[in-house]
């Protein structure tokens, strides 16, 4: 399900429209820069607005199926017009398309160099009409001990470039008295950096800060290492120490991740897959 743009989000839905005629795909990308005007909504009744806010009109009326009945043709018949639609360019007249194609998530960072090919290619890659175009992302720094953890994620923390990192599909487990999981220390750093100090959960600042002076909190895989959780940034969050145990042993701990998962836009949902034998990690490293 797509949801609207909200102001300072790290991605965003963008509308696709199929090729006319076998040609390339359209999509409703910021041609005029994001401050410039765009046409869209009825084709009798267009509008203009900056990009952001004519996207979120897009997307709203979308998610609302709006329409409005129209007499076209000077009055001598009813035609029904959705409301999601836009005009791909600048040229007067050219018609108005809608989302026939698909949507797909695009990191706002990108939304000025991603392209109508590479949108058409996300979805075409996906099977299916929603699709995510993959940010530029840093390779993983791995870790297998909780300081060399500390250590790196605390340097990529300070040097944060915007970028996501890869993470890993499939952590490595290192057997011991405690199970634990070689980490990717890009993964920590990307997400307490977005998480700016508070909580993912309760969205209460950190409850100190550490010797280094960053915020004290704790990244959590949302599905767990342990049940074949992937160690990116899209199955991970920040947390105070506080709900981090609630997570773990908490009663309302499959509550709290649903309102996680409808939250946090980078957030993906991943299936269960219990690796033979594993146990959930009762002390998971902190960030």
């Amino acid at each position: 399900m797509i949801t609207l743009y909200k102001e300072n989000a790290e991605t965003v839905w963008i509308p696709v429209a199929k090729g006319k005629s076998g040609g390339p795909a359209r999509a409703f990308l910021p041609f005029n820069g994001l401050s410039g005007s765009y046409t869209f909504g009825f084709k009798a009744e267009p509008t203009r607005e900056e990009y952001f806010e004519a996207l979120r009109v897009i997307q709203q009326a979308y998610i609302a199926d709006e329409s409005k009945v129209f007499r076209v043709n000077n009055g001598t018949r009813e035609e029904r017009q959705r409301k999601a639609r836009w005009r791909h360019g600048n040229k007067e007249g050219s018609p108005l398309l809608g989302p026939t194609l698909g949507w797909v998530q695009v990191p706002v960072a990108d939304l000025e160099k991603a392209t109508d090919a590479l949108l058409e290619e996300a979805l075409i890659e996906s099977g299916a009409d929603r699709a995510m175009l993959a940010p530029r992302a840093i390779p993983p720094v791995l870790c297998e001990s909780h300081e060399e953890l500390e250590r790196e994620s605390t340097r990529l923390f300070r040097k944060f470039s915007g970028e996501m990192p890869t993470g890993q599909a499939a952590p490595k487990k290192i057997l011991g008295s405690v199970d634990q999981f070689v980490r990717d220390a890009a993964v920590v750093a990307y997400v307490l950096r977005v998480a700016d100090g508070k909580c993912e959960c309760c969205m209460n600042p950190a409850p100190f800060a550490k010797r280094n002076g960053l915020p004290y909190l704790e990244v959590h895989h949302v599905l767990p290492l342990a049940s074949g959780g992937s160690d990116r940034a899209s199955n991970a969050i920040a947390a105070c120490p506080n709900c981090h145990r609630e997570l773990h042993h908490g009663t309302k701990a499959t509550d709290i991740v649903e309102r996680l998962y409808s939250r946090i836009e980078r957030l993906v949902r991943e299936h269960v897959g219990v690796q033979q034998g594993a146990q959930p990690n009762s002390l998971p490293l902190a960030g």
